[in-house]
């Protein structure tokens, strides 16, 4: 099971609550319990019980058995000889949102939050002490649990899961980790014995071996009564000793390639490996060794960014990571991205870098800087008394909860970090960094794209070539350049507002500008003291007189790098002190700019979004890396999968296969007079502005007509429509590496958009989903996950309906043929409780979203895209009352049409044995 879960007795307004008094005990049996009690939640709850045993404790013979284990959990137990998932679902309980369970490497977690809340805190108690100690694990059960367990094997598979086997291969050899996949492996999955499921169970599922949470709010006294009554008799048995799962670290230079057809990485890194459990600690000497740790990586990074590359060179970047690759263990890596034939070139600029640290300190003023930024965060914590929301608290708390760990209160922990901060020197922040470049145990990883040719060098060599490196003339590091706080060149011109429309019902004025663009202003409350702003233009990449790809990459590089001279993290750095947010999406039919700002620094964004307009730039940086990163693609493109994927179902859906990829002469040519064309086309679109903002006119008005109508407009093509075709169409396409089937369904019904009927289509698809998901999942044993999407487009005035699974290539047709039976047959499945179900969701999430400036937005531009007015927004009350049994069920027989229907399979493109029955 995916680990998702938050409390669904979320209020219609956010209530936050204080530090809790956390209290802590031990039942007589050894269950260790968590008690955090936040006042003024109106009943809400979330039970947390954590089984300290995962993958890593398997023994031979046992792979995936932790998993399994977590799974069959919620079969039969005891007390629900049914089974503990389905008398859950029988009471209301949804999988996913009320239940849930993970499992990883060292731990299984169940977490439960019950949708009654606070008053289901006995039958939340109970469910965890079946699980605990009464589970039965029938034969029968374990038949049909396997094959969901299959399917979610099934579903993982890809280049992305090939991928990361290799790198916890590299990262975590002499270790446990690559011998231990947390989901085992398909001959396990098939062949694994109930037996084993019940010996691993027997042997770690003991109150000793487990800590229970329970966050909401709750008394103390009352819970501690209500964990002994339900957990206190399980039997206090002995846990075997956990073996030690830690890397063993040696001296070795341990070189390895990573490679797979579908990926285009293209990178070298070094990476060292040591021990860290000092860092690892309780108290005040962890919090100061964190720290250490914290400044050294953060001064290291911004060493290795400042370093020059060359233009020529086949390293487009540099960067730093750390990462835990065990409980104490961590890995340091230096990582140079190159190009397809430059890990060469890699290799040296890792080697140089490394050796010019080994020889030069870390530059004080970095440090300095870097300790400032924490005093002051540091500072703002000790004085700000803690207040978070229901769901934020939970976050916090666990994250300590599951490492055992005390949770520090950030007052308190502001405190220490400020009593560390003293204490700490540069002499102290260098010693680390050598400490870490010394480490004997050592990784070279040479990522390689596609199927190219690659002969891996010996350590030998690589330690040859690190000698010659440390041997070499090298520069110093590059001195910090004194920051020169970057300033926006001036608005050109000056515009006017035309014309103005109210709406007064609505609160809404429409301004028209001079230059043709229009401005649509909703002054709420709401807004409080935060701008959003969102810029809408028809002028998409597909727009006539574009070249798509080019004016992706001109989109991207303009709106990262900023105003012309510059660089990419000026941008940022300006945006963060004035915490402001502009961001770009670009779509086929649409630009669309997002921004936010307090209301106070509105000139700024919109000074901004004027400049980004008429005199943004490219950072030579950004250009490289991304030019990088496409010849990088370009290298798996011909024998990529998912592109032929993508290609093919264009091809059935619309006709045509979609926009072509550049071609290696194309990326060579790419120059900064091509993408500043391109991006004048896609700027000079006229656009509608829509802003929420409770401020005066006399206030906007200005900032309006010097930022905004005076740019220049032209009026250009607008992007056409790309329509799936009418008609049935399937393609089945022996294609996948894995052996799996992958079954995409699409359907559309003609349907002009209102907002009563967007909801109801909304509700019919989350039916859909359930009653695929019980007869696809729960009765078939056929699928793990699918996703199911039907929505009322308002720009194409269809129902468009997408589902997508993943299966045994066995059983692909069968399971099609239910998921269209399904939605042939959902009109007549869905009940009159299953509406008022929704209805009374519907009601009460709707509260909270008439409250959030996104939701509003979204409907104000909804509203002026089908009526050219704002109307939609006085007629929400509307929405509930159009959620009926007949409305539901009608919507429900329009999500998929009998004449519009395209069915697109993939197999695996070899010939597979028969899965055997169960």
């Amino acid at each position: 099971m995916g680990f998702c879960l938050f409390s669904t007795l979320a209020s219609a307004q956010t209530v936050t609550s204080p530090l809790p008094v956390i209290t802590e005990g031990q039942l007589d049996n050894g269950l260790r319990y968590t008690i955090v009690p936040l006042s003024g939640q109106q009943q809400r709850l979330d039970i947390r019980l954590l089984v300290e045993s995962g993958s890593l404790d398997e023994q031979d013979g046992e792979s995936g058995v932790a998993h399994m284990v977590e799974h069959m959990v919620f079969r039969a137990t005891q007390d629900y000889p049914a089974g503990l998932g389905q008398t859950l679902g029988q009471q209301g309980w949804v999988r996913g949102q009320h239940y849930n369970a993970m499992t990883n490497y060292e731990r299984t977690v169940y977490m439960l939050s019950p949708p009654a809340g606070k008053p289901s805190l006995g039958l939340a108690l109970n469910v965890l002490a079946q699980i605990a100690g009464q589970v039965r694990f029938e034969p029968e059960d374990w038949q049909r649990e396997r094959q969901v367990i299959l399917e979610e094997w099934r579903g993982k598979l890809g280049v992305a899961e090939r991928m990361n086997q290799q790198r916890v291969a590299a990262i975590r050899h002499g270790s446990r980790y690559p011998e231990r996949p947390v989901i085992g492996t398909e001959d396990s999955i098939q062949n694994t014995p109930v037996t084993v499921l019940h010996r691993f169970y027997d042997r770690w599922y003991h109150p000793r071996n487990m800590r229970l949470m329970v966050i909401g709010d709750v008394q103390p006294e009352q819970v501690k009564q209500a964990i002994s009554q339900a957990m206190g008799n399980l039997p206090d048995t002995p846990i075997p000793a956990r073996e030690s799962y830690e890397p063993a670290l040696r001296q070795q230079l341990h070189v390895v390639r990573l490679q797979d057809s579908q990926s285009s990485v293209s990178q070298v890194s070094f990476v060292f490996r040591f021990d860290d459990a000092a860092a690892k600690a309780t108290g005040e000497e962890g919090i100061r060794r964190r720290l250490i740790n914290q400044i050294t990586l953060d001064a290291l990074s911004k060493q290795v960014q400042r370093q020059p590359l060359s233009s020529s060179s086949a390293v487009s970047s540099l960067v730093v990571r750390k990462s835990d690759v065990g409980d104490t263990t961590v890995a340091l890596g230096l990582f140079a991205s190159v190009l397809p034939d430059g890990h060469q070139q890699g290799v040296n600029a890792v080697l140089q870098e490394i050796a010019r640290l080994q020889r030069y300190p870390l530059h004080e003023p970095d440090i300095i800087a870097i300790k400032d930024t924490l005093r002051q965060s540091a500072e703002k914590m000790a004085a700000t008394p803690e207040q978070r929301e229901f769901s934020d608290w939970v976050q916090q708390l666990v994250v300590s909860w599951q490492q055992d760990r005390p949770y520090i209160g950030k007052q308190q922990l502001g405190q220490q970090v400020l009593a560390a901060l003293k204490t700490i020197t540069t002499d102290d922040i260098n010693a680390c960094l050598q400490r870490w470049l010394s480490s004997p145990d050592q990784l070279v990883q040479f990522s390689v794209p596609g199927s190219l040719p690659f002969t891996l060098p010996s350590a030998a060599a690589i330690e040859q070539q690190r000698q010659l490196a440390a041997q070499s003339e090298l520069a110093p590091l590059q001195l910090p350049v004194a920051r020169v706080t970057p300033v926006l060149p001036p608005a050109e011109g000056r515009g006017e507002v035309t014309a103005v429309r109210p709406f007064p019902e609505q609160k809404v004025e429409e301004w028209q500008l001079a230059n043709g663009d229009r401005l649509v202003w909703l002054r709420t409350p709401q807004a409080g003291k935060t701008v959003s702003l969102t810029v809408l233009s028809p002028a998409g990449f597909m727009a006539p007189g574009r070249e798509p790809w080019l004016s992706q990459l001109a989109a991207q590089l303009f709106s990262k790098s900023g105003p012309a001279g510059w660089k990419g993290r000026d941008l940022n750095e300006w945006e963060k002190a004035r915490k402001l947010a502009l961001s770009l999406d670009y779509q086929p039919d649409e630009l669309r700019w997002s921004g936010s700002v307090s209301s106070d620094k509105l000139d700024a964004l919109l000074h901004l979004y004027h400049v980004m307009n008429r005199s943004a730039g490219i950072d030579e940086g950004d250009l490289r890396e991304s030019l990088a990163e496409l010849k990088r693609q370009q290298v798996t493109r011909e024998q990529s999968i998912s592109a032929q994927r993508e290609r093919e179902s264009a091809e059935l859906q619309f006709g045509k296969t979609g926009m072509p990829f550049p071609t290696p002469e194309q990326l060579d040519g790419v120059t900064r007079e091509q993408l500043t064309q391109q991006w004048r086309q896609t700027v000079a679109a006229p656009v509608t502005y829509y802003l929420l903002a409770d401020l005066p006119a006399e206030q906007l008005r200005p900032l309006v007509e010097r930022y905004l109508a005076s740019l220049p407009r032209q009026a250009g093509g607008e992007s056409p429509q790309h329509l799936a075709l009418e008609g049935k169409r399937e393609r089945i396409s022996a294609i996948n590496l894995e052996p799996r089937a992958d079954v995409y369904l699409w359907s559309f019904s003609p349907q002009t958009w209102t907002p009563q009927q967007a909801v109801q289509v909304n509700i019919a698809s989350r039916l859909a989903a359930r009653y695929l998901k019980a007869s696809l999942r729960d009765d078939a044993q056929g699928i793990y996950n699918l996703k199911m999407e039907s929505r009322l487009n308002d720009k194409s005035r269809r129902i468009e309906t997408v589902l997508r699974f993943t299966t045994s290539p066995q059983r692909v047709q069968e399971l099609r043929r239910n998921a269209q039976q399904v939605l042939e047959t959902l009109a007549t499945r869905i009940t009159p409780q299953d509406v008022e179900q929704e209805r009374k969701q519907f009601i009460h999430s709707e509260r909270a979203r008439q409250q959030d400036s996104t939701t509003l937005m979204s409907r104000l531009i909804l509203s002026y895209r089908n009526y050219h007015d704002p109307r939609y927004l006085t007629q929400l009350d509307s929405l509930a009352p159009a959620i009926t049994f007949d409305a539901v069920r009608d919507a429900a027989s329009r999500l998929w049409h009998p004449q519009n229907q395209v069915l697109y399979i993939t197999l695996p493109n070899i010939t597979l044995p028969q899965e055997k029955k169960s």
